[in-house]
């Protein structure tokens, strides 16, 4: 079973970006390669927080 969608964060470069996630097996500890990925890294957390509300939104239909 997937989990709902997150924001996950990261420094690169001494800049923190962004971006959604969820965890592929929720009978899996959380590491990269449980991981699936929804768009871009971005800098901007608001968008991607929007992003993961919409996302787990239809995840609900």
């Amino acid at each position: 079973m997937k989990s709902e969608w997150k924001v996950s964060s990261n420094f690169i470069n001494d800049k923190k970006i962004y971006c959604a996630y969820r965890n592929i097996d929720t009978a899996e500890i959380d590491h990269s390669g449980n991981r699936e990925y929804h768009g871009e890294w971005t800098d901007n957390r608001d968008e991607v927080r929007l992003r993961v509300e919409k996302l787990n939104l239809e995840s609900e239909k």
